[in-house]
């Protein structure tokens, strides 16, 4: 038989959160955030925005304008980089792109 439980969620403007105890959960209501309380602190669940999925607060923490993961394959050295050119620079080089315009058949083709 089901029974009525209330869960109630901390909830007020994000500065005045606080610190949230572990598997306690805080909304904020000036900014839409959803929080989770851990050993480590609060973590972020959910963000109210408009598009996308990557909220910067989780993807750039220093704030430093770069993703976080790519900013540590900033650091790893030349010799631990695999499928590098045997000699860098690479050797002078050119591509033979397709001519501008519309094509003519034996250029499809390959004539």
């Amino acid at each position: 038989m089901a029974r009525n439980v209330l869960i109630q969620i901390r909830r007020g403007l994000e500065s005045a959160l606080g610190v949230l105890s572990a598997g306690e959960m805080g909304f904020c209501t000036d900014t839409g955030k959803l929080y989770i309380g851990s050993s480590a602190g609060n973590i972020l669940l959910a963000a109210s925005q408009t598009a996308g999925d990557m909220l910067k607060s989780i993807y750039d923490t220093n704030n430093n304008g770069k993703v976080d993961y790519a900013q540590s394959a900033d650091s790893v050295p030349w010799s631990g980089v695999d499928g590098k050119p045997a000699v860098f620079p690479p050797e002078t080089h050119s591509h033979n792109y397709m001519p501008l315009g519309p094509l003519t058949w034996n250029q499809l083709k390959g004539v």
